[in-house]
């Protein structure tokens, strides 16, 4: 049999990527052996072998996310397979060195976490991946730059009341919840 010009030489070494199957398994499994012991992967801050995962900002310019934002952040990950990461924005006039601010500022970061809390439970119950994030500043320029470092971001969720509001504007797609 004629060999073609073209042909690769027999020893060549050709390298491939593992198979989608094998890191399935090795996901599967890794995900098996936590839940084993009551963990998750991203309660660890583990991340698939594949690479980071999709995530869902849910916003809220309040220190509680509203009941709507939850219902429909969670229904929206559980059917995409997303992250939830639920982003509290408090006011700039927090970070002010007064008494008064500061008083403020714990009092928000105080009811968001429980807000947080709560929106965890639901978010394990639902079978979602969740974690919550609290920064204050202007609410478009935070979002823009938590969007920036989270990566993966595939769309932000906000209260359309809040949004009216703060008239905040960001350059990821966004979809208003109403309530």
């Amino acid at each position: 049999m004629a060999r073609r010009v073209s042909d690769k030489p027999e020893g060549a070494v050709r390298i491939r990527r593992p198979g989608r199957i094998r890191e399935f398994l090795e996901q599967t499994g890794q995900a098996a052996g936590l839940a084993e012991y009551g963990l998750s992967g991203p309660d660890l801050g583990l991340t698939p072998t594949g690479g980071e995962s999709k995530k869902i900002v849910a916003v809220s310019t309040e220190a509680d996310f509203s009941p709507a934002l939850i219902r429909q952040a969670l229904g929206v990950a559980g059917r995409l397979g997303t992250e939830v990461v639920g982003l509290s924005v408090g006011r700039p006039d927090a970070d002010k060195d007064d008494e008064q601010a500061a008083r403020r500022r714990g009092l928000f970061e105080m009811r968001a976490g429980k807000s947080a809390a709560d929106f965890a439970r639901e978010a394990r119950q639902a079978g979602v991946a969740f974690r919550h994030v609290l920064r204050f500043g202007r609410a478009s320029d935070v979002v823009e730059q938590e969007c920036g470092r989270l990566r993966r971001v595939e769309f932000v969720l906000a209260v359309k009341e809040q949004r009216g509001r703060d008239g905040f504007h960001v350059s990821m797609p966004l979809f208003e919840v109403i309530g």
